[in-house]
């Protein structure tokens, strides 16, 4: 399976679809990350040495991802080159000048077919998991989300989301409470898992201002080869 491939890259941002079930940063499991990859490939570039792979002077030592995606989603992530583009786009990210949308594949189909979720989200400890309570609860964090059925297979739907609020698990969990868990997510209700270890969330598109020169700058993350029940979703989710 094919880690990642690079979508889009300039001097001071690098956008890369990320195809495999890795962790976008270094996390407890110890499994090598998509950002560290990423760093190796801009050091070999460079023709930096090992000795420079995480030093200052090798190419890639700034690159920091600006957001995740859950480690079995897949789809477009945002890095920065620089400290300075960092530090912008955290602030893009805080005033929802990025735009993201995201495709699920879900189980069955939400009624209504479009509209707009709204619950707090609290991390069940026990469990495991995020859950998803209603939105005049005590606990938790709030979480909105826009959503439209946008095609379908034999057996699957195909689910467009508009992130407002930008929660751990939010999409998993917001789309189980309707009863539309996303396919090969057993964490979150879903009948069996995936083969390929994803689940079929998916970070489709993205677009931003560049942080340096203000140009919009969009792509479209292709959906992983691993799972070809994607070949029944829309050209562009």
């Amino acid at each position: 399976m094919v880690p990642y491939t690079i979508l889009y890259e300039d001097a001071d941002i690098l956008i890369a679809n990320k195809l495999s079930p890795l962790p976008v940063q270094s996390d407890k499991s110890g499994d090598k990350s998509l950002q560290e990859l990423l760093r190796e490939e801009l050091c070999a570039r460079a023709g930096a040495s090992d000795a420079d792979v995480s030093g200052d002077r090798a190419a890639g030592a700034c690159l920091e991802a600006a957001h995740r995606i859950d480690r079995r989603a897949s789809g477009a992530v945002l890095f920065a080159k620089t400290h300075i583009a960092l530090s912008t786009l955290e602030a893009a990210f805080r005033d929802k000048r990025i735009e993201k949308e995201y495709l699920a594949c879900v189980e069955r189909e939400p009624e209504p077919t479009e509209g707009r979720l709204e619950h707090k989200l609290a991390w069940d400890k026990r469990r495991n998991v995020v859950r998803a309570l209603r939105p005049d609860s005590v606990s938790g964090k709030s979480a909105l989300l826009e959503y439209r059925v946008s095609g379908r297979s034999d057996n699957y739907f195909f689910v467009s989301v508009n992130l407002i609020t930008g929660r751990h698990h939010q999409v998993r969990a917001q789309l189980a409470a309707i009863g539309s868990p996303i396919r090969g997510d057993l964490k979150y209700g879903a009948r069996r898992s995936s083969p390929s270890g994803l689940i079929m969330l998916h970070a489709r598109r993205m677009a931003l201002a560049q942080p340096r020169t203000d140009a919009r700058v969009e792509v479209f993350a292709p959906f992983p080869e691993a799972e070809p029940l994607w070949a029944a979703a829309d050209d562009r989710g």
